[in-house]
Formats: structure tokens, C-alpha cells, sequence
């Protein structure tokens, strides 16, 4: 099957989300260098909701740091499986690591299948190359996460933010 980029003689579309925190995230940035720069967008400020939402629904690819409410609009808009990659305390890229330890709690919900895509090692390169070169997947994160009512709660706490904003 030839792909559809390849018909309409377009990359496919990487989005790459780093939050908008004031903290570089050199490690992601890094690996991007190694990308040709026409395949992504990087997100590195805050958009309005139904902005990020709509790029996010256009990614053939989605890479995102391990910020809960990006990770919820990845779980409910992407359309491939995203690759979430937490900011780290000890690279100076956030303050703590809450955003590792909610990633490997959300990680610890999913099958094996699909842990892969929750990185919880430090060195990313190899995981990023591998991710843009694997067929897409589709994203079907929703029926392992933020499901019990506990969850919908903090959905619903983190939609109601979202959309105040």
C-alpha cells in the first residue's frame, strides 16, 4: 500500500509538543537536528485548546512530553499512537519528575503491546528513530486509560481547565 504522502508528495506531519514550560528540553531537541526540519512542527508555547486539538488530529506522527494535559488530548485526538517522552529533573528540563512518575503509572495500565510508547529511559534517540520508522498504529489509548470513574473525574477536571483557559 503506497502511502498517502507519498501520492501527494508530502512528509507526513510529526508534531512534536515540549510544553510551554520556561525549562529547555535539549534531550528531545536534540534528536529533532537529526530530522529534516519540513517533517514536524514543534509546539514550544501555549496554544488554545481547540488549536492543539486540530494539529493534534492532523499528525500522522504525535511526540509529547509527559505533561498530564497533553497526554490526555493525545489519549482522546490522536489518531496514531503517540510517543510520550517525560521532562527530566536531573537534565534541568522541569522541576521534579512528577511528569516520569505519571508517565510509568500510566504506563503500568497499558498491555505490552503498547508500553513502548511511554518512555521511561533517559536516552530517547533510538526509541524517537524507531517511532518515525514503524507503521503507523492506530492510537487506541482510550480503552486502557482514564476510564473508571476516578479517572473520568480527573478527565473531566482536566477538560474543565482546558477549556477555561
Amino acid at each position: 500500500m503506497v502511502s498517502k504522502s507519498k501520492i501527494l508528495g508530502k512528509s507526513p506531519l510529526i508534531l512534536v509538543s515540549i510544553g510551554s514550560t520556561k525549562f529547555a528540553f535539549s534531550r528531545l531537541s536534540s534528536v529533532l537536528k537529526e530530522i529534516d526540519k519540513n517533517r514536524y512542527l514543534i509546539i514550544d508555547k501555549f496554544l488554545p485548546p481547540d488549536q492543539f486539538i486540530a494539529l493534534i488530529k492532523k499528525a500522522d506522527r504525535t511526540i509529547i512530553h509527559g505533561g498530564p494535559g497533553t497526554i490526555l488530548l493525545a489519549v482522546k485526538y490522536a489518531k496514531f499512537m503517540p510517543l510520550i517522552i517525560p521532562r527530566l529533573a536531573k537534565y534541568r528540563e522541569h522541576v521534579d519528575d512528577h511528569q516520569l512518575f505519571f508517565t510509568k503509572y500510566l504506563r503500568n495500565k497499558l498491555p505490552d503491546s503498547l508500553k513502548k510508547y511511554f518512555v521511561t529511559n533517559e536516552k530517547i534517540k533510538d526509541v524517537i528513530h524507531r517511532y518515525l520508522k514503524i507503521k503507523n498504529v492506530p492510537n487506541n489509548l482510550s480503552k486502557y486509560l482514564f476510564i473508571n470513574k476516578k479517572e473520568n473525574k480527573l478527565i473531566k477536571n482536566l477538560d474543565k481547565y482546558l477549556n477555561s483557559i
